[in-house]
């Protein structure tokens, strides 16, 4: 069970001024995907076989009172009228949703990934920033239209790092990945999907992470 902050229907500019915005447009950039948790399960299920039981084998590693980040559909999902696993007491609104959906955990000021998760904070590819120093070396700028890859790929460094999953339903592992806060890696486009949006991103100062598990991790540079 998680206690949702507060609604994202309210934006704040520098100047102060206040705008209300409509939530109900591009649902999974406004949905409030940070709460307190208030209830845990006595243990997590893995059998192996797919559609039961957790996806992945993972300890507990969630305590009371943690402050975490979950995936923006489970709380969509909790919050419809034909699903609704949800309820509003004293104007806080709490919602049941599975302990995979969880991604990362604020506990004492620490951010601690959970469920094989890892923080990547993006970052261009290591060939374009030595072509880009190259041109600067004799004064040149090279323009780019389009500054995404065209590889399939991104790059990433590694800002906070949750412990490997012991095993995966699909027959994936972590195994052989090992990587370091503070590496370079390179990932599948698919895998860079933020952890919050930027109107309403809060964790650590709203800065932009990717979040990624281990096994989607192709390479360190």
């Amino acid at each position: 069970m998680i206690r949702l902050d507060k609604e994202n229907d309210l934006i704040k500019l520098k100047n102060g001024t206040e705008l209300y915005i409509d939530t109900s447009y591009e649902q999974e950039k406004h949905a409030t995907v940070t709460g307190i948790i208030c209830g845990l399960p006595s243990k997590l299920q893995y059998t192996g076989i797919p559609n039961q039981g957790m996806p992945w084998k993972t300890p507990i590693e969630l305590k009371m009172g943690d402050r975490v980040v979950i995936y923006y559909l489970a709380v969509v999902n909790a919050l419809r009228p034909e699903t609704m696993r949800a309820v509003v007491e004293d104007g806080h609104k709490f919602i049941w949703t599975q302990y995979q959906n969880i991604f990362a955990a604020v506990r004492d000021g620490q951010i601690v990934p959970i469920n094989g998760y890892c923080l990547i904070e993006p970052a261009e590819s290591p060939e374009r920033m030595a072509q880009d120093k190259r041109m600067s070396k004799v004064g040149l700028t090279l323009y780019r239209g389009d500054t995404k890859t065209q590889t399939g790929v991104v790059y990433g460094k590694v800002k906070y790092l949750g412990r490997p999953n012991d095993a995966y339903v699909d027959g994936h592992t972590d195994e052989g990945v090992a990587i370091n806060p503070g590496d370079m890696v390179v990932m599948k486009k698919i895998s860079d999907l933020p952890l919050e949006y930027d109107l309403h991103a809060n964790i650590d100062g709203g800065k932009k992470y990717w979040r990624v598990q281990r096994r989607y991790i192709l390479a360190k540079l």
